[in-house]
């Protein structure tokens, strides 16, 4: 007689709604902090502090702040192109301009540069445009690092000697400055300076040419300080 043979019970299935309920319970507890930290980082109760510089002072002279190679300084050509072009005033043909350039004795010199002129022969009917202004790093001496940045940097004594109603601060940032030149520029915010930026990496010795608008042009926006690094 056939007997039909019956599977041995082994006992019901492993259960796992119990352990999807507690995975559900925990995804849903880590979704509830992160929306509630990200609200908190929204909310009033944090505050990033975001430094904007003002608007330039209408006739405000431009004074560059050279950031490169991790250093920052302050370019203000002013004085010395004023003491360099005393007397010239008196100049009335191209072959004075010559002779000028070769009278001028004294270098100009900064913290961080000295100066100097030099005739270039040019088809300009313009006697100042005869002349480029020649600006050379001192030997030895470098720009203050991101660690040097402070109220007792070099940067921060000539930003105390420069007037935020007549000059403006242009930065010029080479590509390996970015961090100098932001820290450099909240603390020329924080003085009060309006401030531009254009990437430019600056070779020295620099050679700039002048005109008859003599600073006004040298330092305007149109001018080679001006041009981004493309």
């Amino acid at each position: 007689m056939y007997r039909k043979l019956r599977s041995r019970d082994t006992g019901s299935p492993l259960d796992l709604d119990s352990l999807m309920d507690i995975l559900s319970c925990l995804v849903g507890v880590m979704l509830f902090l992160v929306i509630y930290t990200v609200l908190e980082l929204g909310s009033a109760a944090y505050q990033a502090e975001v430094v904007v510089s003002r608007e330039r002072v209408p006739g405000s002279e431009r004074v560059v702040v050279v950031a490169n190679q991790g250093t920052v300084r302050v370019l203000d050509v002013r004085p010395a192109l004023g003491e360099l072009l005393s007397g010239f005033e008196i100049v009335r043909s191209f072959g004075e301009v010559r002779v000028f350039v070769e009278s001028v004795d004294d270098v100009p010199i900064d913290a961080s540069f000295t100066y100097g002129l030099s005739y270039r022969a040019r088809s300009t009917t313009d006697l100042l445009g005869l002349l480029d202004l020649e600006v050379r790093e001192r030997p030895g001496v470098v720009g203050d690092s991101i660690h040097q940045l402070g109220p007792d940097s070099g940067y921060a004594e000539a930003l105390r000697r420069l007037d935020p109603e007549q000059v403006w601060l242009a930065f010029a940032v080479d590509r390996e400055s970015g961090d100098i030149f932001r820290r450099a520029r909240e603390m020329a915010i924080a003085s009060d300076f309006a401030t531009g930026f254009d990437q430019l990496s600056l070779a020295f010795p620099l050679s700039l040419a002048l005109s008859q608008d003599g600073l006004g042009e040298l330092l305007s926006a149109s001018s080679t300080l001006s041009k981004p690094l493309r």
